[in-house]
Parts: C-alpha cells; sequence; structure tokens
C-alpha cells in the first residue's frame, strides 16, 4: 500500500497517467549496494530504478519505506523519489528535464533554476538535500520529494523553485 501511495503522489494532477517503464517493484528489508548486497558495509542505497537487465524494475528499502511515512517532518520520501525518476524517464532519459511534463519553453529557465540551486547546495547556502547536487536528475528527485513532503516549508524557502515544480506536477500539493 505505501508503494502505491508514493507512485500517486507525483502524478495525482494526471488523470490518465500510466507508468509504462515500470514491470515490477521488489521490496529488500534493508538497504542494499551497487551490486543489490544487502550485506556488508557500503549498503547506502534505499532504493533505484533498474537499468540495463535490470530495466522496469523498481528496488527499495521496506524499512526506509516505512520510515518514509512515518516521520511527518523529514523533507524526503525514497518511494516518492523513485517514482519521480520514473515520470522522468518517461521521455526516454532520467536528466531532470520530465519533457512529457515540461512545455519546451520552460526547459531552459528550469534548467538554469536548477543548476544556480545546485550551486548553492554545493556552497553549503540550501537546505536542500545535498545529493540532489549530485547530478540534474537527483536534483530534480530530491527536490521533488521535499515539494511533496513539506510543501509550505519549501514554498517559503524556495518560492521560485516550487512555482517551477508546481508547473510540472499539477496541481499545487497545498490544495
Amino acid at each position: 500500500m505505501l508503494v502505491a501511495a508514493g507512485a500517486i503522489v507525483p502524478i495525482f494532477g494526471f488523470e490518465d497517467w500510466e507508468y509504462r517503464n515500470l514491470n515490477e517493484v521488489l521490496l529488500y528489508p534493508g538497504n542494499f549496494d551497487e551490486s543489490f548486497n544487502m550485506e556488508g558495509d557500503d549498503k547506502h542505497i534505499l532504493g533505484m530504478v533498474g537499468w540495463g537487465h535490470m530495466n522496469g524494475v523498481m528496488i527499495l528499502s521496506q524499512h526506509e519505506l516505512r520510515q518514509d511515512f512515518l516521520n511527518k517532518t523529514g523533507k524526503d520520501n525514497t518511494v516518492i523519489h523513485e517514482f519521480v525518476h520514473l515520470v522522468d524517464k518517461s521521455d526516454g532519459a532520467i536528466d531532470g528535464v520530465p519533457e512529457t511534463l515540461i512545455n519546451h519553453h520552460y526547459a531552459v529557465p528550469w534548467l538554469k533554476l536548477m543548476h544556480e540551486e545546485i550551486q548553492k547546495i554545493k556552497k553549503g547556502e540550501s537546505d536542500i538535500d545535498p545529493y540532489g547536487a549530485s547530478s540534474e536528475a537527483e536534483f530534480f528527485a530530491v527536490a521533488s520529494e521535499y515539494f511533496f513532503e513539506r510543501p509550505e516549508l519549501f514554498r517559503h524557502k524556495h518560492p521560485e523553485l516550487y512555482a517551477r515544480l508546481s508547473n510540472i506536477f499539477k496541481p499545487d500539493p497545498k490544495i
């Protein structure tokens, strides 16, 4: 049920949306590494959308999934993060610009704003999770988590980003 709840969040404003790029969701008991191992010291992955032979597969940490929905003050949610990647991937690339949702003339301003905020994250001048500075795709997913989990705080601290994400995800999550 929590996976379905997270899946609907980014696409709630789109009447006939289908995740055409997802065939299977796997729940691992905890975190895992890049080789999908759940044992060892480097188990830092909480969720991922597969590629290559794992294309069409999403893997989530069941523990993290539960924790994200229990935490009412956090700005992150792994399942929302991974489903935002699938929304982004709907145009064929996970690149931070979901072309199926962004009107072409909004793409350049979105990229500009995204790069400005990534620089702020790198300088320690933003409250957006530092993981968002690792790439445009991760920025889009991390900022979207914050947008959906803490919309009023996000709107207050990042009004321009809030407006852009409201245009992308319709409707406004505070409604």
